[in-house]
């Protein structure tokens, strides 16, 4: 398959690798890292599977609009997924894939949809994986099976498009994962991420200092805001994904495996590291919910809102230093 791709960051790199290894033509555009790319290939280190990769798409600072390719993919942070969105409503395809988490995904399909010069379907994922790029090299960290959630934001996702997009994987490590609801998927994961990301602030990103009361602070405040989602008639995705925080079996398995994490380097891969890393998109996803929840007045949150306080304060120091 001919496929092209926007954002080499540490998310972009592990999707374009898979693509390459699956066999597909794939061409990627490289602003800032484009001589990188060209002289050394795309370097991957895969940080938990503790190996190095190197593949070769084609590299291009710009992408030819007429060149016609079977997928596009825009594996970028949501406030960059802007900067692309001309190039998503123009280029020669039938086929684009929003991957990132998004909470402004509505914009960007209207927006596509509006000024699109052929008919192309746009859907939306998001990628269980995290990193960063560092000295010419994207770092991630991946499960051995790395889950991709895909579909329209209010709708189920053609069966012809979700084929074409576990044929671009096909022989990978890679899980496509369907749903139709990918606006309740961005904004649930918010949800369980933020008051993670809250008490790795708390400790300047060292989540080993996590005791059982963050611990439970974390379970608390995902719970007070899951039910503040559902009192504004969004259903929890993926379905049942509320049980994780209402008592019960799942709730203590979603308690030990907080613990698992902060005390070892999974918890510092997948969410300190990208805390630290990440810290424009982290404080774009606050404010956005903020918004969110300003527009959509509803039960109290207090357990997040004191999270939430500490946090803007620990940001503010940071700022000043």
């Amino acid at each position: 398959m001919k496929i092209l791709v926007y954002g080499v960051g540490a998310i972009g790199s592990l999707l374009v690798h898979f693509l390459c290894r699956a066999g597909n033509d794939v061409t990627v555009v490289a602003r800032s890292t484009y001589d990188q790319l060209k002289d050394n290939g795309l370097v991957l280190v895969h940080r938990i599977q503790k190996k190095t990769t190197v593949d070769y798409p084609n590299v291009v600072r710009k992408a030819d609009l007429n060149e016609k390719y079977d997928i596009v993919f825009s594996v970028m942070q949501a406030a960059q997924q802007k900067n692309v969105l001309d190039d998503l409503s123009k280029v020669d395809t039938r086929l684009v894939v929003l991957i990132g988490n998004n909470p402004e995904a509505d914009s960007c399909e209207r927006y596509i949809k509006e000024h699109m010069t052929k008919k192309r379907h746009v859907l939306f994922g998001f990628q269980g994986s995290a990193g960063g790029r560092e000295n010419g090299k994207a770092k991630v960290g991946r499960l051995p099976v790395t889950d991709i959630t895909v579909g329209g934001l209010h709708e189920k996702a053609s069966p012809k498009a979700i084929a074409a997009i576990r044929h671009a994987f096909k022989g990978q490590a890679v899980k496509i994962t369907e749903t139709n609801d990918m606006y309740g998927y961005y904004i649930y994961h918010i949800a369980e991420i933020m008051p993670y990301c809250y008490v790795s602030y708390k400790y300047g990103n060292d989540l080993r200092k996590a005791d059982k009361h963050d611990i439970e602070d974390i379970m608390t405040a995902t719970k007070e805001c899951f039910d503040f989602l559902r009192g504004q008639g969004i259903k929890p995705v993926p379905d049942g994904e509320e049980k994780y925080y209402d008592g019960g079996a799942k709730t203590f398995a979603m308690k030990t495996l907080y613990r698992i994490m902060s005390k070892t380097a999974l918890g510092n891969i997948m969410v300190a590291e990208h805390c630290e890393n990440g810290i424009e998109e982290m404080q774009y996803l606050d404010a956005l919910f903020e918004d969110f929840r300003a527009e959509h007045p509803g039960c109290p949150i207090p357990t997040w809102d004191r999270m939430r306080k500490r946090t803007l304060l620990e940001w503010s120091k940071n700022e000043k230093c």
